[in-house]
């Protein structure tokens, strides 16, 4: 029993210790606190039990969205609900809620409820939406017989919600008033964003130029150039423009509101903030609801273009940087004075992409100095970067004018492909374009007598030469036919050549003679013999031949004595038989060898022998 006591206390004390852990998981999330809504009632009137109308502001700074939102009459014994308003309401700005038959004109109508008694309303109530944290808005009705009033059976009356004074604020109190016969009642239109933007975007100019303070010129600050591109005057108060990012919030810094009217294709400047590293600027309605997407620019960064404006070119419908801002009511500029130079006669001529530093060569191809003025140089087509060659910029008949690519914003591909372009002073007209690919390093791409080659003469700001490859270093000159580089040796620190070789006029070097290229050549005191091709004795060379033997002759090929052959023409040829003397001396010599070798070989198998004879005579017959 005390063993079970013990384990029922363990047993509570875990429920303990888990019981609040329950109990957190299943409270429920702290409900969201209650606020004042942006509406409020601001005036009302009725009659006995029956609503004429009701003013309803909208009280915040922020335009404000009344749907869901609804009106609440009470009287005793019974209440009555308006429908759901809706729309959209400015900041400041009021509604009036009526009874058709009283206010015909109102923002929002009702027809009030049949009741056969006529109590006094008691409450009148501006509720929410529901699932919204705004608090119901209660205006308590109270009236005495003081209570000035429209004499009418049963009496109608007219509240206003007082004002400051001193700060133009609404206070919480009322005051009944009796309307005079001119009373119209204060209310406003529902506001509704315009579908589409007659203002478009067409200049961008995001790095001022630096200004003396007292400088009032428009180039001073930062500005985004708009125009009206309907046949209409635009409201400009109904619009604003923005410049930042998605997901930023509207600011002083960001945002600017403008007013005015602008006539049909009228040109604006609106000063405002913008970033030099590029961003993004668009049209929105007044209050931002409705973001006009043809109306959004992406400028880039404007590092090399100070003082220059990214413009819309209406000629071509592309966006180009220019050097010509223009914040003023006139059509964006691209040129000088608006004079556009063609740079007729402005062509490439060279290109150092793979080579340091980086440049671009031009010439004048003309007869005569040319002015280039305004002309302009990009790579790969790009729009947003290019170069401009400076005003009062002349180049002579045939003179050449290398820029430096690390002096500009261009950029040059190395080793693989890009092009060059030459434009007029509007970036419209291609005056003169060189594609290039796969260039050596320390090479360019050259205009050379009419054709463009690869050359490892660089030669930037001058004539170009061709060169197939680079140049030797000093003390070295190129084999034209293997294409290296060999080494200049001079004639009087040459070793001499063998007897069998020969010095090589193009490599200074000896070769092998071929004739005599297989010859080990003779030891001293030994020469080569014409006739054999061999080394012999300059000894043996000089002295006299021992004569050959009677029976011999001399061999004309080796000088060597041989043995005489004779021929004898008969049916039978007979060779000649030397001296008889000597033959005969040979056979006795050939048949005394011969007896000892068979004397040997019988006392070496006497044994042999003597068994074989014994088996031998076995096989005899007996003598008689």
């Amino acid at each position: 029993m005390k063993r079970l006591g013990k384990l029922l206390a363990v047993c509570a004390l875990v429920m303990q210790i888990a019981a609040p852990t329950a109990h957190a998981i299943e409270t429920a999330p702290t409900a969201q606190p209650l606020i004042d809504g942006p509406f409020m009632i601001t005036g009302y009137s009725f009659s006995g039990h029956t609503l004429r109308y009701v003013q309803v502001t909208n009280n915040s700074n922020e335009i404000a969205s009344l749907d869901g939102w609804n009106v609440s009459f009470e009287w005793s014994p019974g209440i009555w609900v308006s429908d759901s308003l809706n729309g959209l309401l400015p900041a400041h700005k009021k509604i009036i809620v009526a009874d058709p038959t009283i206010v015909p004109s109102a923002t929002f109508t009702f027809t009030p409820p049949e009741s056969p008694a006529d109590p006094r309303a008691s409450l009148l109530k501006l509720t929410p939406p529901l699932g919204s944290n705004f608090n119901e808005h209660v205006v308590v009705i109270s009236v005495s017989g003081s209570t000035v009033n429209v004499a009418t059976a049963p009496a109608t009356y007219y509240f206003a919600r007082n004002v400051s004074g001193s700060t133009g604020n609404f206070l919480s109190t009322f005051s009944a008033f009796v309307p005079g016969n001119s009373l119209v009642l204060e209310q406003d239109e529902l506001y509704e964003p315009p579908s589409t933007s007659p203002l478009q975007i067409v200049e961008v100019y995001p790095e001022a130029a630096t200004c003396s303070p007292g400088s009032t010129s428009l180039l001073c600050s930062d500005y985004v150039k708009v125009q009206n591109i309907s046949d209409t005057p635009i409201d400009l108060s109904l619009l604003r423009l923005r410049v930042g990012a998605a997901g930023q919030s509207a600011t002083s810094n960001n945002t600017i509101y403008p007013n005015g009217l602008l006539p049909p294709a009228a040109y604006a400047a609106l000063p405002i903030g913008l970033t030099n590293s590029g961003s993004w600027v668009w049209i929105e309605d007044v209050y931002g609801i409705s973001l006009y997407d043809d109306t959004v620019v992406a400028y880039p960064s404007s590092s090399g273009h100070a003082g220059w404006s990214y413009s819309y070119n209406a000629s071509n419908g592309s966006w180009q940087w220019t050097k010509y801002p223009t914040p003023y009511d006139q059509e964006n500029q691209f040129a000088s004075g608006g004079v556009v130079n063609q740079c007729d006669g402005l062509k490439l001529s060279e290109i150092g992409a793979n080579y340091l530093p980086q440049f671009i060569e031009v010439y004048n191809s003309t007869p005569e100095a040319i002015d280039i003025s305004g002309c302009q140089l990009q790579t790969n087509r790009s729009q947003t970067d290019s170069y401009v060659f400076p005003d009062n910029t002349l180049l002579a008949t045939g003179g050449y004018l290398a820029i430096p690519i690390e002096s500009t914003n261009l950029s040059l591909t190395k080793t693989t492909s890009g092009t060059v372009y030459v434009l007029s002073s509007d970036g419209l007209s291609e005056v003169d374009a060189r594609n290039y690919e796969d260039l050596d390093e320390d090479t360019s791409f050259a205009l050379v007598g009419g054709t463009w080659l690869q050359t490892f003469i660089v030669t930037p700001g001058s004539s170009n030469s061709y060169a197939a490859y680079p140049p030797c270093e000093t003390g070295y000159v190129r084999n034209l036919e293997s294409g290296r580089c060999n080494k200049i040796v001079a004639e009087d620190t040459l070793t001499p050549c063998l007897p069998t070789q020969y010095r090589s006029p193009e490599t200074n070097r000896c070769r092998n003679v071929a004739s005599a290229s297989a010859l080990t050549p003779c030891k001293v005191g030994q020469y080569r013999s014409p006739e054999t091709n061999r080394c012999r004795s300059l000894a043996s060379a000089s002295s006299t031949l021992k004569p050959c033997a009677p029976n011999q002759e001399r061999n004309p090929d080796t000088n060597r004595c041989r043995n005489i052959v004779k021929n004898i023409n008969a049916d039978f040829p007979v060779e000649a038989i030397a001296d008889a003397g000597q033959g005969t001396i040979g056979w006795w010599a050939f048949g005394g060898v011969g007896m000892i070798a068979a004397g040997y070989a019988g006392w070496e198998w006497r044994r042999e022998v003597a068994s074989i004879i014994r088996k031998a005579s076995s096989f005899m017959p007996l003598g008689k």
